[in-house]
């Protein structure tokens, strides 16, 4: 590959995200630069403005949400931040509405960065100083961006205005930019077409050198893989339920009659869905991450540890042999996963443990042995709105003893010592619920007394005047009694990207197509591979499926093989699989199921399998969490009155928040675009 495209490359990837306004570049020019003209008769500007383009993607991983980013996580039943700032609390109480702030926020700086790119194809063949190639190559990547700022306005808002290849000028007639909504399937036909010409055109680079090494130079680069990756994730959206025939969108239509959603299923999509995810499957470019307990790649998936290979998997690092793509300068903000540690020795962490976890969702992981925790004969329960008392006994509530992964020796916790900083008239124990749990429960989730083995084995104390839980005087605790521990990587200095898209993800869209195709056999081979490499037993293949899997674990029976029966199981692993990745809020959506009912005007769902069998509401209702402010104390139940499950929040949820409202000045502006159902 020539040199110069390289260094083009990785100045733009290296670069990325160090402007956060996509007109900001104007500020930085130099004062002899005061045009377009002049930007791109100049090397380095000119690449300037693809690393301004790439600014825009979003960064989901900032409390801060700013431009186009939301921290999606606090705003579906993963998560919860507890600062009046928070964006997100305007999704979950239901007062989102069309004049508030990130509806406007994310519409705008999306269509600046569309605008950026169809300038910077206008423009960048006249940039002399640029080679041939260079041009060829930042023109394919710059249509593959403009189609993903497409996507992500599709999925956000339902289908938008397409601008084609127009460049807005001040002189323009207002009536050109009076422009109605595309249809649904007019705007993914783009967005698949443009991601199409940028692959088929040849000019993309590699993610990989020519010994299938990762080409971390690349790093962050809209590479074909990575493009190949966002062709599928367009297909699978597409042939989704709220896009391809939901009715509650059937009467939304144009001024004109045009009717914006397909009016029935096509199953055709979803054909296209699996072809797209099962070519990256085939490329052989990826596998699965499958680590040992010493964090060392193995080959065998005997030789695997659970929680080692979940962990790894979802680090975006050029290590992970099946990142397909991962976000370069994201914040990575680890503040709210550390606990505040307070009143302990300096060498402690210090953060705020704000993301805390309803336990509706804490309930969704599996027992060691793959089985919900209804189905699981052996799951501890107690009277949780009255637990056992300390003149009963401690220990009919919770245990003092290590745990260790019983695949791999991997030891989550122990309770050898009170730790430092620790009062020992507070005893660290474990519930037992929380023993005998699968991999991605304890990759996920702090809980009370647990250790903070990323350093120095300190005890998470969330009780009332603990060490990170409520006292009176501050925010900065879990208000649910729980953390969320996925994506705190500080400790690994390889830790680069955030992740957007990786090989698991693949493999559950393409056992989702599978499955909405009735292909139940390939569909199961798939999402068993994600269970495997959890360490949890696969699926049969049928109701008398009594065999043994790849890890010699006995094969679990589903409740039934309908599609339906398929769907949801397959929904659940990819719910907890891909969590604080930032596809719950998307998903459950596109899925028609976060009303809590199975699709539009269908049943409420009561069978467990996507929100707990008790939880009624979907991504509203009430959701519960510990007893972090201690209510009800008395000198008897002091031991245990912390787990007490009380009603923390109660959320507002309707169909109509499938979509983001129109920004209310666009409607203003644009007397052809119609706003969306139920706004």
């Amino acid at each position: 590959m020539n040199n110069r495209i390289i260094g083009l490359t990785l100045a733009a990837a290296a670069l990325t995200g160090s402007i956060t306004s996509c007109y900001s570049y104007f500020d930085d020019v130099p004062n002899n630069a005061v045009s377009i003209d002049d930007i791109f008769e100049n090397r380095g500007m000119t690449l300037g403005w693809l690393t301004n383009i790439y600014s825009i993607t979003p960064d989901w991983t900032n409390r801060g949400a700013s431009g186009t980013a939301m921290y999606w996580n606090g705003a579906t039943i993963e998560g919860y931040l507890p600062w009046d700032w928070v964006e997100t609390h305007d999704i979950i109480t239901g007062t989102m509405s069309s004049s508030t702030k990130h509806v406007n926020r994310i519409w705008s700086n999306l269509y600046k960065g569309i605008q950026n790119c169809n300038i910077y194809l206008a423009r960048v063949d006249g940039c002399d100083p640029l080679l041939p190639e260079e041009k060829a190559a930042t023109k394919a990547e710059v249509r593959a961006l403009r189609a993903y700022f497409y996507l992500q306005l599709v999925k956000q808002y339902g289908p938008v205005p397409l601008f084609g290849d127009k460049v807005a000028n001040f002189d323009d007639d207002l009536n050109d930019s009076q422009l109605p909504r595309n249809t649904v399937d007019e705007c993914f036909d783009y967005i698949i077409s443009e991601f199409k010409a940028a692959l088929e055109s040849g000019d993309l680079l590699s993610s990989f050198d020519g010994q299938g090494a990762y080409e971390s130079q690349h790093m962050g680069n809209f590479t074909s893989e990575a493009v190949q990756g966002f062709l599928a994730d367009a297909y699978l959206f597409r042939a989704s339920y709220v896009f391809n025939g939901d009715p509650y969108y059937k009467d939304l239509a144009n001024p004109d009659g045009t009717k914006l959603f397909p009016q029935e299923r096509d199953e055709s999509k979803w054909r296209d869905a699996k072809q797209a995810a099962l070519d990256i499957i085939n490329s052989g470019k990826y596998s699965l991450v499958l680590r040992d307990m010493y964090d060392h790649q193995v080959a065998n998936l005997s030789d695997a540890c659970p929680y080692k290979s979940t962990f790894f998997a979802s680090m975006a690092t050029s290590s992970n042999e099946e990142l397909i793509y991962g976000r370069p300068n994201s914040s990575n903000d680890c503040y709210v996963l550390v606990p505040r540690f307070e009143n302990c020795p300096s060498s402690a962490p210090r953060g705020s443990g704000g993301l805390s976890v309803p336990l509706e969702f804490v309930d969704l992981f599996f027992t060691n042995k793959g089985l919900r925790i209804d189905d699981d004969p052996d799951y501890f329960k107690y009277d949780v709105d009255n637990p056992p008392t300390a003149v009963r006994g401690e220990a009919a509530i919770a245990n003092t003893r290590a745990y260790v992964d019983p695949l791999s020796g991997y030891q989550y916790f122990t309770m050898s010592g009170q730790g430092q900083g620790v009062s020992t008239a507070v005893p660290t124990s474990i519930l037992k619920q929380f023993y005998n749990r699968e991999a991605r429960f304890y990759l996920n989730i702090t809980f009370h007394n647990r250790q903070w083995e990323f350093q120095g084995n300190l005890p998470v104390q969330l009780h009332f005047g603990g060490n990170s839980g409520a006292n009176g005087s501050t925010h900065d605790f879990p208000v649910f009694g729980v953390i969320a521990r996925k994506n705190y990587y500080e400790k690994q200095s390889n830790w680069t990207m955030s992740m957007v898209l990786r090989l698991a993800e693949i493999y559950l869209d393409y056992a989702e197509a599978c499955a909405e195709l009735g292909e139940t056999e390939e569909a199961l081979k798939y999402l068993n591979k994600i269970r495997n490499r959890a360490g949890v037993a696969e699926y049969g293949l049928n109701a008398g499926d009594d065999g043994r899997d790849a890890r010699n674990l006995n094969k679990i029976v589903l409740p039934g093989y309908t599609k339906d029966d398929l769907l949801k199981a397959i929904y659940r692993e990819r719910i907890l699989e891909l969590s604080y990745e930032n596809k719950h809020y998307f998903d459950v959506r596109r899925w028609g199921v976060a009303e809590g009912k199975w699709r539009t005007n269908g049943p409420e769902m009561t069978d467990g399998w996507i929100y707990p069998a008790y939880h009624k509401g979907g991504e509203g209702g009430s959701f519960t969490g510990f007893n972090v402010h201690n209510v009800g104390a008395t000198a008897e139940n002091q031991a245990v009155n912390f787990y007490k499950r009380i009603t923390q929040q109660t959320r507002i949820y309707t169909k109509r928040m499938t979509f983001f409202p129109i920004p209310e000045d666009e409607i203003v502006r644009d007397k052809q675009l119609v706003q969306n159902t139920g706004w």
